[in-house]
């Protein structure tokens, strides 16, 4: 009886080493980078009780002619009234001049309120977002605010020390419009510095008619060209 214990024991003692021996066979997976992305303004858009209607970047660019208001023409209520060559003024729902209020990061930009010849004094290509009120919640911004607001956002200042630029360049045929924007800014601790330059040229509009009607008259268009819509813009 004392034999077999002993040889009990001793099978044990022979048999743990080799159990400890084997290796582990789970496999590991990397997953793929998961990035969550959020508009800043479509976000403080939900927490407002009124009805604001966001415009990204990427709608302005994608429906950009380098005028400003008639971009944002593809609103449903918001209208561009032509005031000359590469110039327009904003409307809400027929309202225009000192009924409507345009802030550019916070700040009034009351220069088209003087006068049917004056446009908006704002830069189309430095633009982030646009938020859109229309009706009596505008007047939250004052009696100037009637038919509605246009509240342009510019990019934001980098949170991050950095060296940035940008180039946009614009092109069209139907008139010869040669046009580009150059950024260039730098974010340097508690310092911040950024330089734009915008310049636009652009020629006669080409039409395929040689004579249009005005107040029921014929009259002749000679070239095809719309004389005085051609201009500079800087």
């Amino acid at each position: 009886m004392p034999i077999g214990i002993i040889s009990g024991v001793i099978g044990l003692f022979v048999t743990l080493p080799v159990h400890a021996q084997k290796s582990d066979s789970i496999k590991s997976m990397l997953l793929p980078d998961v990035v969550v992305t959020e508009s800043y303004q479509q976000r403080q858009a939900k927490k407002s009780a009124l009805t604001v209607e966001v415009i990204e970047q990427d709608f302005l660019r994608k429906h950009f002619t380098g005028n400003f208001m008639q971009a944002m023409e593809n609103i449903p209520g918001v209208q561009a009234m032509d005031i000359g060559s590469g110039f327009s003024k904003p409307m809400i729902r027929g309202m225009g001049f000192n009924r409507i209020a345009v802030l550019e990061n916070g700040i009034k930009q009351e220069g088209q309120h003087w006068g049917a010849d004056h446009g908006l004094e704002l830069d189309a290509f430095n633009i982030e977002a646009v938020n859109v009120l229309k009706g009596p919640s505008s007047l939250l911004y004052g009696s100037d605010a009637m038919g509605g607001v246009i509240d342009i956002a510019s990019p934001p200042i980098p949170s991050a020390n950095m060296l940035f630029g940008d180039v946009t360049l614009l092109g069209k045929s139907v008139n010869g419009t040669l046009a580009g924007s150059l950024m260039l800014g730098l974010k340097k601790n508690a310092w911040y510095v950024q330089i734009r330059y915008s310049e636009q040229h652009f020629g006669d509009y080409r039409i395929p008619t040689d004579t249009i009607v005005y107040l029921t008259q014929k009259m002749p268009v000679y070239g095809r060209k719309l004389k005085n819509t051609a201009g500079v813009e800087r």
